[in-house]
């Protein structure tokens, strides 16, 4: 099985799991020089004490990895088939974490036209305002023009999901190059 790619569904499940699996390693490998200085020199006072010293600071780099993924949560296998039959023709993302100058924020779901964003999260108590002025300042000094608009509820946002598809003319080559720029864009956000 390959790695899943930023953007798709079950990235942030894979991330979370490989994240933890490094950071135990790491730590194991910090322990592990450690107690293989007290063993050989019988003596905390070794420089193997110091080199453990020294990687505990890759190993808290990993583990921060780790510890800014674990409150963000995937989107469920019912919402990807949803939008994928109310959407098919619309960029979907699913997974992502947006970072902002206050706090990341986990985003379930994601719909991409070449004028409208749409983001789903069940963060609620995510300033909304705060990160659609963040997003939409970002593509903008990307030179993308795009209004953003973020939902906690599933119900309203596939309400405006179905209303954008109903509106998006996927012959138009000119909106599908906008629409697939504002994705590329949105994805330079991403953690």
């Amino acid at each position: 099985m390959g790695k899943i790619e930023k953007g798709k569904a079950g990235y942030l499940s894979e991330k979370k799991r490989n994240n933890l699996i490094y950071t135990i390693i790491a730590f194991a490998v910090v322990v592990a020089v450690f107690v293989a200085g007290l063993l050989i020199f019988k003596s905390r006072n070794n420089y193997m004490t110091l080199v453990s010293v020294v990687l505990v600071l890759p190993a808290a780099k990993i583990a921060v990895g780790y510890f800014i993924l674990l409150p963000h949560h995937s989107c469920s296998g019912d919402l990807v088939k949803r939008l994928n039959q109310e959407a098919p023709q619309l960029v979907k993302k699913y997974d992502l974490i947006i970072s902002n100058t206050k706090k990341p924020v986990g985003v379930q779901a994601c719909i991409i036209t070449e004028k409208c964003i749409c983001v789903l999260t069940d963060e609620m108590k995510t300033d909304q305002k705060f990160f659609e002025k963040s997003v939409f300042d970002f593509l903008k000094n990307e030179k993308l023009n795009v209004s953003v608009s973020m939902y906690t509820d599933e119900d309203t946002f596939m309400k405006r999901v179905q209303n954008l598809s109903r509106n998006f003319d996927a012959e138009n080559k000119e909106h599908t190059d906008r629409m697939s720029w504002n994705a590329e864009g949105l994805m330079h956000m991403c953690i």
